[in-house]
């Protein structure tokens, strides 16, 4: 649930400037089509952002206590 506190703002981010940006720079495309085209780039980006943003704790390996750099 951590994970939702960085997807739903980026969600918001990217719906808000792709429709500033179809609203800026395509005004001919008619206004569902437009609205439609925000939709799938915001769940597009949000199921990206969710899985990018997974925690690889258990991953990690633990820092080395002896020295393992062997001096000439």
């Amino acid at each position: 649930m951590k994970r939702f506190i960085f997807v739903i703002p980026i969600m918001v981010i990217v719906a808000v400037m792709a429709m500033w940006y179809l609203n800026k720079e395509y005004t001919d495309v008619p206004f569902s089509s437009r609205i439609l085209i925000v939709i799938g780039g915001t769940l597009v980006s949000g199921i990206i952002s969710f899985f990018l943003m997974k925690k690889d704790v258990h991953h990690i390996d633990d820092k080395p206590t002896t020295n393992t750099l062997k001096k000439r």
